[in-house]
């Protein structure tokens, strides 16, 4: 079942790229939220490469703060469509060193300590 997400990539250590992806009610509900992430993670000095809102059929295990680098431990293919925040994303999980961007410029090779729902 689709849900509409926020999907923020960050800069972590080591140039790796970080993923969070958070639930939202609605469209309007993702731009807020984006909004206000995007405020608190630049005023802790993170460097943000893209948030994207969108649909997708994923299900993650929810996101909480307090993460470490240890915690990183899945792998996922991220593309971006378009340039604005509403143009949406596709996520796909992968096996470590199993991630190919092509050389895309809206593709990204992201770790993250949200791991895929098992049913």
């Amino acid at each position: 079942m689709l849900k509409t997400a926020l999907l923020i990539l960050t800069l972590g250590d080591g140039g790796t790229t970080h993923m969070a992806l958070s639930e939202a009610d609605s469209l309007a509900d993702c731009e807020g939220k984006a909004e206000a992430v995007e405020q608190i993670l630049t005023g802790a000095g993170y460097t943000i490469q893209a948030m994207r809102c969108g649909q997708t059929d994923l299900d993650l295990t929810p996101y909480e703060h307090g993460y470490t680098e240890a915690d990183m431990r899945w792998h996922y293919q991220v593309a971006l469509n378009g340039i604005s925040l509403e143009d949406g994303f596709t996520v796909r999980p992968v096996a470590p060193d199993a991630c190919e961007t092509g050389g895309e410029a809206n593709a990204y090779c992201a770790i993250s300590a949200q791991g895929p729902v098992t049913k």
